[in-house]
Protein backbone atom coordinates (compact mmCIF):
# COMPACT_ATOMS: atom_id res chain seq x y z
CA UNK A 1 0.00 0.00 0.00
CA UNK A 2 2.88 2.24 1.19
CA UNK A 3 4.20 1.62 -2.66
CA UNK A 4 0.63 2.75 -4.30
CA UNK A 5 0.68 5.93 -2.10
CA UNK A 6 4.40 6.54 -3.42
CA UNK A 7 3.82 6.38 -7.05
CA UNK A 8 0.50 8.04 -6.63
CA UNK A 9 2.34 10.79 -5.33
CA UNK A 10 5.02 10.78 -7.69
CA UNK A 11 3.11 11.07 -10.21
CA UNK A 12 0.90 13.97 -8.67
CA UNK A 13 4.17 15.70 -8.22
CA UNK A 14 4.99 14.93 -12.05
CA UNK A 15 2.34 16.36 -13.28
CA UNK A 16 2.62 19.33 -10.97
CA UNK A 17 6.04 20.15 -12.20
CA UNK A 18 5.05 19.66 -15.71
CA UNK A 19 2.14 21.68 -15.65
CA UNK A 20 3.47 24.61 -13.62
CA UNK A 21 3.67 27.32 -16.28
CA UNK A 22 0.89 26.10 -18.16
CA UNK A 23 -1.13 28.95 -17.00
CA UNK A 24 -3.97 26.56 -16.00
CA UNK A 25 -5.75 26.58 -12.53
CA UNK A 26 -4.29 25.00 -9.79
CA UNK A 27 -6.43 21.47 -10.39
CA UNK A 28 -4.39 19.67 -8.03
CA UNK A 29 -5.73 19.49 -3.88
CA UNK A 30 -2.90 20.29 -2.50
CA UNK A 31 -3.85 17.70 0.94
CA UNK A 32 -3.24 15.14 -1.89
CA UNK A 33 0.61 16.46 -1.64
CA UNK A 34 3.08 15.32 0.15
CA UNK A 35 4.24 18.57 2.33
CA UNK A 36 8.07 16.26 3.25
CA UNK A 37 9.07 15.71 -0.13
CA UNK A 38 12.97 16.46 -0.16
CA UNK A 39 11.65 18.16 -3.81
CA UNK A 40 9.61 21.41 -4.09
CA UNK A 41 5.96 21.11 -4.82
CA UNK A 42 6.21 23.81 -7.34
CA UNK A 43 9.42 24.71 -9.12
CA UNK A 44 9.21 28.07 -7.81
CA UNK A 45 13.06 28.59 -9.39
CA UNK A 46 11.22 28.72 -12.64
CA UNK A 47 8.90 31.35 -11.70
CA UNK A 48 8.93 34.88 -12.30
CA UNK A 49 9.72 36.72 -9.12
CA UNK A 50 8.85 40.35 -10.25
CA UNK A 51 5.67 39.00 -11.27
CA UNK A 52 5.35 37.60 -8.17
CA UNK A 53 5.63 40.64 -6.11
CA UNK A 54 3.33 42.51 -8.65
CA UNK A 55 0.77 39.92 -7.37
CA UNK A 56 1.98 40.39 -3.76
CA UNK A 57 1.10 44.07 -4.38
CA UNK A 58 -2.39 43.82 -5.79
CA UNK A 59 -5.00 45.03 -3.38
CA UNK A 60 -7.59 42.29 -4.62
CA UNK A 61 -6.83 38.93 -5.68
CA UNK A 62 -8.65 36.50 -6.69
CA UNK A 63 -11.80 37.83 -5.62
CA UNK A 64 -10.45 38.40 -2.33
CA UNK A 65 -8.36 40.85 -0.95
CA UNK A 66 -4.87 40.62 -2.07
CA UNK A 67 -1.90 39.00 0.21
CA UNK A 68 -0.71 42.95 0.77
CA UNK A 69 -3.75 43.62 2.76
CA UNK A 70 -3.16 41.12 5.34
CA UNK A 71 0.47 40.13 5.19
CA UNK A 72 3.67 42.84 6.12
CA UNK A 73 7.15 42.46 4.90
CA UNK A 74 7.85 44.02 8.05
CA UNK A 75 9.44 42.86 11.26
CA UNK A 76 6.86 41.43 13.84
CA UNK A 77 3.84 43.93 12.22
CA UNK A 78 1.33 41.73 11.98
CA UNK A 79 -1.90 42.86 9.77
CA UNK A 80 -4.32 40.22 9.91
CA UNK A 81 -2.09 36.98 9.48
CA UNK A 82 1.46 36.79 10.21
CA UNK A 83 4.22 39.04 8.79
CA UNK A 84 6.57 37.39 5.69
CA UNK A 85 9.65 39.34 6.59
CA UNK A 86 12.59 36.35 6.14
CA UNK A 87 9.79 34.01 5.37
CA UNK A 88 12.16 32.25 2.93
CA UNK A 89 14.21 31.89 6.27
CA UNK A 90 11.76 31.08 8.84
CA UNK A 91 9.39 28.86 7.21
CA UNK A 92 12.01 26.16 6.64
CA UNK A 93 11.82 25.80 10.57
CA UNK A 94 8.23 26.13 10.71
CA UNK A 95 7.07 22.23 10.56
CA UNK A 96 10.42 19.99 10.90
CA UNK A 97 11.28 17.75 7.65
CA UNK A 98 8.96 20.39 5.00
CA UNK A 99 11.48 22.78 2.97
CA UNK A 100 10.61 26.48 2.82
CA UNK A 101 9.45 26.02 -0.47
CA UNK A 102 6.78 23.81 -0.05
CA UNK A 103 5.52 25.56 3.57
CA UNK A 104 5.34 28.76 1.28
CA UNK A 105 3.77 26.67 -1.41
CA UNK A 106 0.81 24.87 0.90
CA UNK A 107 0.33 28.31 3.13
CA UNK A 108 -1.09 29.73 -0.15
CA UNK A 109 -2.90 26.00 -1.24
CA UNK A 110 -3.85 25.13 1.72
CA UNK A 111 -3.99 27.50 4.44
CA UNK A 112 -5.76 25.93 7.13
CA UNK A 113 -3.00 22.66 6.74
CA UNK A 114 -0.03 24.89 8.94
CA UNK A 115 -1.64 27.38 10.93
CA UNK A 116 0.29 29.29 12.74
CA UNK A 117 0.08 29.71 16.74
CA UNK A 118 -1.87 32.75 17.57
CA UNK A 119 -3.66 33.05 14.60
CA UNK A 120 -7.42 31.20 13.64
CA UNK A 121 -8.28 29.01 10.80
CA UNK A 122 -10.34 29.84 8.30
CA UNK A 123 -9.30 33.70 8.10
CA UNK A 124 -7.08 33.37 4.93
CA UNK A 125 -9.05 32.93 1.73
CA UNK A 126 -9.02 29.11 0.77
CA UNK A 127 -10.09 29.47 -2.50
CA UNK A 128 -6.32 30.74 -4.08
CA UNK A 129 -5.33 27.04 -5.13
CA UNK A 130 -8.34 27.02 -7.49
CA UNK A 131 -8.65 30.42 -8.35
CA UNK A 132 -5.14 31.52 -9.25
CA UNK A 133 -3.01 29.79 -12.11
CA UNK A 134 -0.02 27.40 -11.12
CA UNK A 135 2.09 30.42 -12.91
CA UNK A 136 0.58 32.91 -10.46
CA UNK A 137 1.29 30.48 -7.80
CA UNK A 138 4.90 29.78 -8.83
CA UNK A 139 5.38 33.35 -9.13
CA UNK A 140 4.53 34.33 -5.97
CA UNK A 141 6.42 31.20 -4.01
CA UNK A 142 9.41 32.53 -6.27
CA UNK A 143 8.90 36.18 -4.59
CA UNK A 144 8.57 34.97 -1.21
CA UNK A 145 11.41 32.43 -1.45
CA UNK A 146 13.62 35.85 -1.83
CA UNK A 147 12.82 37.57 1.35
CA UNK A 148 15.38 36.81 3.40
CA UNK A 149 17.01 39.02 6.07
CA UNK A 150 19.54 40.50 3.25
CA UNK A 151 16.65 41.63 1.49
Amino acid sequence: MKEKIKYFALILLGWLMVSCHTGQPAAVDARDLDPFSPDALCDYTLGDPKAGEALFNQPALANNAGCVNCHSLKPDLVLVGPSLHNIAETAKDRIPGVIAANYIYLSIMEPNQHVMEGFEKDVMPLNYGTELTTEEITNLVSYLMTLTEEK
